[in-house]
């Protein structure tokens, strides 16, 4: 979810900003690779914004960190799988939901900071001010970090079924 919701609202930056996506199958082949590849490419602060399934089925891709010689930090979505399948009307048959389609992965990806050699910090999804410390201190650091963010993927998905509910009600009271 985490390059949809960039895209749904993400507010316009007064800044130069460059955003990249991966579409390959289902949206999460190579996207650690991606991300490191495209910043050896350029002197520019690199942020990977990333679910945690995408994480774990190219985690690998951390590899290149000190092949090619990038920093980076990554904000890791880590909603224990699959927050994106909630927009789908399978949703509403539990099982086989949860078993086949959200598919819960129960890891702790704490481990990749010694398995990578880079640092790895977790907060809470509520905690919006220690996120933002953590970010700061990572943009400002030599070397690649890893920032999970606990997030709840049914309770992310009714929020934005609220808003977008919000969204339609506005623009229709405009007509």
């Amino acid at each position: 979810m985490p390059v949809r919701d960039a895209d749904r609202f993400a507010a316009p930056a007064a800044t130069g900003l460059t955003m990249l996506g991966n579409r390959g199958a289902s949206g999460i082949d190579g996207i650690v690779s991606t991300a490191l590849g495209a910043g050896s490419a350029t002197a520019d602060d690199l942020t990977l914004v990333t679910g945690d399934l995408a994480y774990y089925h190219d985690m690998n891709g951390l590899l290149a960190l000190e092949r090619c010689d990038v920093d980076a930090t990554v904000v890791l979505v880590d909603n224990d799988g699959g927050g994106i399948f909630h927009m789908l009307p399978i949703e509403a048959f539990d099982p086989p939901f949860t078993a086949q389609f959200r598919t819960p992965h129960g890891l702790d990806f704490e481990p990749t900071g010694e398995l990578y050699d880079l640092s790895f910090a977790r907060v809470g999804g509520d905690d919006r001010e220690g996120f933002r410390e953590l970010y700061r201190e990572s943009v400002a650091s030599e070397g690649t970090q890893v920032i999970a963010v606990d997030s709840d993927a049914e309770a992310s998905h009714r929020v934005r079924e609220e808003l977008a509910e919000t969204v339609a009600e506005r623009v229709a009271a405009i007509e």
